[in-house]
């Protein structure tokens, strides 16, 4: 297929999945909308070549790894310290999943399929990026499997996360009618912002262009290859650009957020989703049938281990278990949905300006933490570890 005609295709496919997770405030994720327009184009004579013949799976070869660096920038050190309950709560219940779908999925479905969906369960698209090349070689129905595990995921986990922020809204606003909760101060945010240890020195404004900025990220991605390299890939590559992105923001290297600065982060990240489609090119209805039973038994054995862990946790930390259910179910879907599930439910549930801003302010940070902390962090080591049990 003609490279323009392939990519304009794959943009509005995705402009499509934004379009309805728009309108369903993301109960419907993107991923599930494109996979399954994706899906049926195939199996109607969209040309299987077309990732490749549009240049993105080239490109996101050798942008992963930006990715992952950028991705590292917006972890808060400071922040995950000042939330540790939420870090606390969203690690147990993470492993739970991990440990969970694979030593007691594996007695309910293939072993293979449990490794792979163990890891992207508990963490998505960046857990999916490290296990991308585990068991490449172990057929086309287990890296279907991935990628069904990467799509129904959040279809799972945000209802449930907004049903529970609603009831964890509801008992705060309880407590704000009797005066047992008033607002904080945010006198804090903007030393949030700066880097913790500062080694090196802020560079002019007039020097910090788009091309400077992704000349850094690419020299981090560049230094994590190089040491994943020592380690002859035992430590994958991008579960080092993503430590090394936290490490170098908090020593003034790099920026954050650096991929969005640069008007990037849009196209990356579009690339690099092209490898979660690229397994449907080879299915039929009837290979995607035989994947529900095994997709089903992963996903509740996953929701029930974090469910019992996260409420269990939630309970040593006195938390109410509405809000540590949620926590835990935030590794199902991560950033944005972390953003659009408390503000959502703050705006249902407050009845007035105030009563928004408390809710908020005690939901929302615990939220962002923890999607941060499932996603970006225990996911992604996990999957570097179990990658290699491949």
């Amino acid at each position: 297929m003609n490279g323009l005609y392939a990519l304009t295709i794959v943009f509005v496919v995705y402009a499509l999945g934004d379009m309805i997770a728009t309108k369903t405030k993301a109960i419907i994720s993107m991923l599930f909308v494109a996979s399954v327009v994706f899906a049926i184009g195939f199996w109607n004579g969209l040309p299987a070549t077309i990732f490749t013949d549009s240049a993105l799976q080239g490109f996101a070869s050798v942008s992963v790894g930006l990715l992952l660096v950028h991705m590292g920038t917006t972890i808060k050190l400071k922040n995950i310290l000042k939330e540790w309950k939420t870090v606390v709560t969203v690690l147990c219940s993470t492993v739970a999943i991990c440990l969970g779908v694979y030593f007691i999925g594996s007695l309910f479905i293939k072993k293979d399929m449990a490794l792979m969906g163990t890891p992207i369960l508990g963490g998505g698209v960046v857990a999916f990026l490290v296990m991308r090349d585990a068991l490449a070689s172990a057929g086309d129905q287990i890296v279907l499997f991935r990628s069904l595990v990467l799509v129904v995921q959040g279809v799972v986990g945000f209802p449930i996360a907004s049903i529970m922020c609603k009831k964890e809204a509801l008992r705060l606003k309880g407590k704000i009618a009797d005066s047992s909760l008033a607002l904080r101060s945010s006198l804090e945010a903007e030393d949030e912002k700066k880097p913790a240890w500062r080694i090196f020195p802020k560079t002019p404004d007039a020097y910090n262009g788009d091309n400077y900025l992704i000349a850094k990220l690419a020299l981090v991605a560049c230094l994590a290859q190089w040491l994943s390299g020592l380690t002859n890939g035992k430590v994958n590559m991008l579960v080092i650009c993503l430590i090394l992105g936290v490490l170098f923001r908090e020593v003034g290297f790099l920026d954050e957020a650096f991929l969005t600065k640069t008007n990037g982060f849009t196209f990356v990240i579009g690339a690099v989703l092209v490898n979660v489609f690229a397994s449907l090119a080879s299915t039929t209805p009837a290979i995607l049938l035989s994947m529900i039973k095994p997709l089903l038994i992963a996903v509740v054995i996953g929701l029930v281990s974090c469910t019992v862990v996260a409420i269990l946790v939630g309970r040593i930390f006195k938390q109410s278990w509405y809000m540590s259910f949620a926590l835990g179910v935030t590794a199902l879907f991560g950033f944005p949905g972390t953003l659009i599930v408390p503000t959502e439910v703050a705006k249902a549930v407050a009845e007035n300006d105030e009563e928004k801003e408390l809710i908020l302010q005690n939901i929302l940070p615990q939220m962002i933490i923890a999607g941060m902390v499932s996603v970006s962090i225990v996911s992604v080591i996990f999957a570097g570890i179990m990658a290699e049990w491949a």
